[in-house]
């Protein structure tokens, strides 16, 4: 079951996105992807699997949102990210080290992510979905050739933007292609 479908049973089961602050997808023996749902005061939110073979909704997950703004625990494919630049930074003199999971790669520091990309099926999930999702407070690069714009997003209230968790969608003809889950010098 993919997270679509996984959001699409979970919306007739009345589950308020309020109440399901933590969200674990897994594959059980039978090789049936189960939901995991606990009332929490900590946001937590675990992805597995791959993410380019549906639609991308995932991303407007609530939970999601809330784990990026909250600093909660985020974890991709078993993998931690840590998303801020200032996670970032305060692991900047470790080497890097470059993972590949199912579709998604991973830069580690010290052992943990501080960034995750991974590919959204061509013309799925449009820029007009995330803006309503995450707001309109957004900054936007252009690709060099013109081909791409970069929306990118600094999540939490936070008073230093460098402490602020970051998520980047790549955008082209108006359809998100690429999503990144922390910082980096250039998206």
């Amino acid at each position: 079951m993919n997270m679509h479908k996984l959001v699409k049973v979970l919306a007739p089961a009345g589950i308020a996105a309020t109440v399901v602050t933590s969200a674990h997808v897994a594959s059980g023996d039978d090789g049936i992807n189960t939901v995991e749902a606990a009332e929490s005061t900590s946001s937590n939110y675990k992805y597995q699997g791959d993410t380019g073979y549906g639609d991308g909704n995932f991303l407007l997950n609530e939970a999601l949102i809330k784990t990026l703004e909250e600093d909660g625990d985020l974890a991709f494919n078993g993998h931690t990210i840590e998303a801020s630049e200032d996670d970032y930074e305060t692991r900047a003199d470790k080497k890097s080290e470059f993972v590949e999971e199912h579709d998604q790669k991973f830069t580690l520091r010290d052992g943990t992510a501080t960034k995750v990309v991974f590919p959204i099926q061509d013309e799925t999930l449009s820029i007009d979905d995330v803006t309503e999702a995450y707001g309109d407070d957004f900054e936007t690069t252009e690709s060099k050739n013109g081909k791409y714009e970069t929306y990118v997003y600094k999540l939490g209230d936070k008073k230093d933007d460098d402490k602020k968790n970051i998520i980047a969608f790549k955008v082209e003809d108006g359809y998100v292609t690429q999503g990144t889950i922390g910082y980096s010098k250039s998206y």
